[in-house]
């Protein structure tokens, strides 16, 4: 009967134990649940990093445009500032 009990003592404990050494494994800070959202917040940032590099490449080239190229600092003085030339008439149509 003393051996029963014991055994019986044992196998509690052990499955005390794997349940706690489980509960680590998933649900610690460095647990698989917490490893797959940093996972996935690392994806998100990779995101934002490329697209806010293709966004600095854009500018870039923008301010090379309206640094170098004086047709498209012209077209930007008139759609964007209604600026004209000397002796230019504007007609506005509606």
């Amino acid at each position: 009967m003393m051996n029963l009990k014991s055994l019986s003592l044992t196998n509690i404990l052990f499955m005390c134990l794997s349940v706690g050494c489980i509960g680590l494994l998933l649900f610690s800070d460095r647990g698989f649940v917490n490893l797959w959202q940093l996972k996935k917040e690392k994806i998100e940032i990779q995101q934002d990093i490329n697209s806010l590099r293709k966004q600095i490449a854009s500018l870039e080239k923008e301010a090379e445009k309206l640094e170098f190229d004086e047709k498209y600092i012209e077209k930007i003085a008139r759609e964007k500032f209604r600026m004209v030339k000397p002796g230019e008439k504007v007609f506005k149509v509606e």
